[in-house]
């Protein structure tokens, strides 16, 4: 529980840095294959994904704010929605981050001393790390854990 804690003050710090940045999130590789979907399943099916991707656009698009609803959930115990969340707020997850920082040791040293300055310069950046963080520490607290297994 007091992962939880700790997990939505990272969220809220981080929302509030990507809402002072102007940063938003994506729905990144969920819409691709949604959208994959929509174009070749037809009728209700491809209308209700439709509707879906364009549910997790909006949550997306609230960026920091989205950051913020998902430490709010963190903080109620909603750790999967809170981090799913987050997730779309940021624009991306520890996967994202890591392939990101993987294209700049693949261009080089000098890529990498950019991507750094970058991050370091950048609230945003420091945003979007944050609310990494945030995903990475929550937990479910040990009650609710045995209650699930038992």
């Amino acid at each position: 529980m007091i992962s939880s804690k700790i997990a939505a003050v990272l969220a809220y710090a981080g929302g509030t840095l990507l809402i002072l940045a102007g940063a938003t999130g994506s729905v990144g590789i969920i819409g691709t294959v949604l959208e994959y979907l929509i174009a070749n399943l037809g009728g209700a099916t491809a209308d209700i994904l439709s509707l879906f991707l364009q549910v997790l656009s909006f949550v997306a698009d609230l960026g920091g704010v989205a950051v913020i609803i998902g430490g709010s959930l963190l903080m109620n115990e909603r750790i999967t929605t809170g981090k799913f969340v987050i997730t779309l707020g940021a624009g991306m997850g520890l996967f994202g981050f890591l392939l990101t920082v993987a294209s700049a040791f693949l261009h080089g040293w000098a890529s990498v001393i950019n991507f750094v300055i970058v991050i370091t310069q950048s609230i945003g950046w420091i945003g979007v790390i944050l609310a990494i963080a945030a995903t990475l520490i929550a937990r479910k607290s040990s009650k609710k854990r045995k209650e699930k297994i038992g």
